[in-house]
């Protein structure tokens, strides 16, 4: 294959492999789960400047709980830095502060909680899962056909065999990071129905419980008129 085919091979690669890499990024920070990935966009201002955050605090998921993070300030002076860059980027997490156990006085750390994935959440994740993954998808086949354009004007004259040779080198660098960003693309919908049916479950149970004790309540009084009746027999 000619150097210069495989040159413009090898930057088609390098664009679609940014271009997935960059949507994988953006799906992890529609978070779902509290995963350190969902962290990284971040940024904490300290004096001026901005830092990620896992330069400033330390981070665990809460005892038991897949959606809450425990995020602990390296200083005490950092405790609302850390807030607020935490609020910038994903607003939607639920924040309190908590006092450290054995720590010192005033000493605090941010307890963070995913929110639920209810009924208006689901539809929102999906619509961003679809939109981002659109986008990408556009941009890879635009550099797909750019690519294309430029090996046909490259190989002007050349050999059928060696024309074909590279149309195939370009369609599997394609179909590889279309495939990719299909699985980024279905892990995260995965994720959110996960969480949406775990939201639905418990709903239906939270309405069973309430039918039962409605249930009970109105045995119990139908008793007690039952009584009364008798009693003024």
């Amino acid at each position: 294959m000619q150097k210069d085919i495989i040159v413009l091979l090898e930057d088609a690669k390098r664009k679609m492999s940014g271009y997935a890499a960059l949507l994988n990024y953006r799906l992890m920070n529609l978070s779902i789960k509290a995963d350190p990935e969902a962290l990284l966009s971040v940024m904490v201002t300290v004096e001026g400047k901005d830092e990620p955050i896992e330069t400033v605090a330390r981070s665990r998921n809460a005892d038991g709980r897949e959606d809450q993070f425990e995020i602990y300030p390296l200083e005490r002076s950092l405790l609302f830095p850390v807030v607020k860059g935490l609020a910038k980027a994903h607003p939607e997490f639920d924040v309190e502060l908590h006092d450290i156990e054995g720590g010192e006085e005033g000493e605090q750390y941010i307890l963070a909680t995913m929110p639920v994935v209810d009924d208006m959440r689901h539809d929102v994740l999906m619509e961003g899962v679809k939109a981002l993954s659109d986008f990408t998808e556009a941009k890879i086949e635009a550099v797909f056909t750019a690519c294309g354009a430029k090996i046909a004007v490259k190989m002007v004259g050349a050999e059928p065999e060696e024309i074909d040779e590279a149309k195939n080198a370009l369609g599997e660098v394609h179909d590889f990071h279309t495939d990719l960003c299909k699985q980024f693309r279905q892990a995260k919908e995965d994720e959110i129905e996960q969480a949406y049916k775990l939201w639905q479950d418990q709903q239906a149970q939270a309405k069973a419980s309430k039918q039962e004790e409605d249930a009970a309540h109105n045995i119990q009084a139908g008793m007690q008129m039952k009584f009364g009746e008798d009693t003024d027999e």
